[in-house]
């Protein structure tokens, strides 16, 4: 019973995972200290998310 629910755990997550796409954002870590500490305390992934939202679809 166990391993059918671990098999359809785990097709729900290969399943999720097909629908995503990741974006990479770098940060200099001299230059731009600043930003990664904020970038850090945040959830940076809805954060841009919004952002995009309200820049773009206005």
């Amino acid at each position: 019973m166990d391993d059918e629910k671990a098999k359809k755990q785990a097709e729900y997550q290969r399943k999720y995972e097909e629908k995503r796409v990741f974006k990479k954002v770098s940060f200099n870590t001299e230059k731009e200290a600043d930003l990664l500490e904020i970038a850090k305390n945040i959830d940076f992934s809805q954060w841009v998310k919004d952002q995009i939202r309200k820049e773009f679809l206005k």
